[in-house]
């Protein structure tokens, strides 16, 4: 038993790595996303002209904001900068894009089926890995770190 107990201790050890990894991974993913919708006028059309579908309202303002928002925390979520403010506002855009858009797209014959294809969203994989991260933290390589010695 004291095999599976070190064994677990030395993946304890080496969990700032997974941390890194997600945190890395989702704040490139936002902040190549937010940057396309911000500086590509072919994206950025293409952001308003589904929100319009959406019948979000103001969908003008709505896609510079939340393509700024995209773009500016994914760029703090790879430097590990206000970790917890940055991850609460990408998951409000993901929650908005689940309710919004994503969830309209789902055809299913039965509530399984129906859960299965959320689950299957992209959308909720980013809000649950932001979640994750925003009561994790963003790891001891960070600049949260650095600061909060």
């Amino acid at each position: 038993m004291s095999c599976v107990r070190f064994f677990v201790s030395e993946l304890h050890a080496w969990q700032w790595l997974g941390i890194l990894l997600a945190r890395l991974t989702v704040g490139l993913l936002f902040f190549l996303s937010g940057r396309g919708k911000l500086f590509a006028p072919e994206q950025r059309k293409q952001m308003r002209q589904t929100l319009i579908e959406a019948h979000v309202p103001f969908p003008q303002f709505n896609a510079a904001f939340v393509s700024a928002v995209e773009f500016v925390c994914g760029l703090l979520l790879i430097l590990g900068a206000l970790t917890p403010v940055a991850c609460a506002l990408l998951a409000f855009v993901m929650f908005m894009a689940i309710t919004t858009i994503a969830i309209r797209n789902i055809k299913a014959s039965s509530p399984l089926n129906w859960l299965s294809e959320f689950l299957y969203l992209p959308e909720v994989l980013y809000l649950v890995i932001l979640i994750w991260l925003f009561f994790s933290g963003p790891g001891w390589l960070s600049v949260d770190r650095l600061i909060l010695l």
